[in-house]
């Protein structure tokens, strides 16, 4: 029986267990985004939503065998610890997934607009889909707004690809507990099971700063908004991740028993 909690020759191969058994799937999926960044690739919302979205389904769905009884049980089997498990859906659905997605997102955009200017030169269906244009790299310009408003949350005059990267940071472990949580829709229901406590919560945050600093000055406003903007950021930022993928371990520990 294992006994150790973490082993590298273990979880190197977990990661090629994953791939050998998903490689087929994972080539489908990346092809089908590097077609849609191909449309998609100087529409910088579009982008972000795309990748923000498909992260959500990729973790949400990647625990999907644990569901199953015949499969459920051959992962359990596994002789690896909960954590091993966890560290490499950690990275597969983070650090993998948005490597990848900036790599299909390079080969997108260079396909993209190969294939538009080719097709403008053949005349193909002139001034509608297809037309000249230079190549661009929307992902990787500066935000450059000042009145942009997640200035409060660091994320002023840097490039969007960072800000994209931090709010996929903050949001793929949610999902991935999600997806241990949920036998079925599990991105949807997670979703869904988020915005109810965020909006319960945002609810009793205001009710609580009413009593608490009732009919405050503009002065004294301004500054409890930048006090809650800061506690927010820091939330976010780092307790936020840490605290679902902390319970992402219980809970997967606990499907086990």
């Amino acid at each position: 029986m294992k006994t150790n909690l973490f082993n590298f020759r273990t979880i190197g191969l977990l990661f090629q267990r994953y791939f050998i058994e998903r490689f087929l799937s994972e080539l489908i999926y990346w092809g089908i985004m590097d077609i849609a960044f191909m449309f998609l690739r100087n529409t910088l919302p579009a982008m972000f939503a795309m990748i923000l979205v498909a992260g959500a389904f990729y973790a949400a769905r990647f625990f999907k065998e644990i569901h199953h009884s015949a499969n459920g049980v051959a992962y359990f089997m596994i002789p690896a610890t909960q954590l091993e498990k966890l560290t490499v859906a950690i990275v597969i659905t983070t650090l993998y997934y948005f490597s990848m997605m900036m790599m299909v997102y390079v080969a997108g955009n260079l396909a993209g607009t190969f294939l538009s200017n080719l097709l403008a030169d053949m005349n193909f269906m002139p001034n509608a889909l297809f037309h000249h244009s230079t190549l661009q790299w929307k992902l990787l310009e500066e935000t450059g707004d000042p009145g942009n408003p997640m200035r409060y949350f660091g994320i002023e005059n840097m490039r969007y690809i960072n800000s994209i990267f931090r709010s996929f940071l903050i949001f793929q472990p949610l999902f991935l507990f999600g997806g241990i949580y949920f036998k079925k829709n599990q991105a949807l229901k997670t979703f869904s099971a988020y915005m109810l406590v965020y909006i319960f919560l945002g609810i009793l945050m205001q009710i609580e700063a009413k009593l608490i600093l009732g009919e405050f000055p503009t002065n004294d406003r301004y500054d409890f908004e930048r006090i809650f903007f800061y506690t927010t950021k820091i939330f976010f930022y780092y307790l936020h991740p840490l605290f679902f993928c902390v319970v992402s371990y219980f809970r997967l520990t606990e499907k086990q028993v």
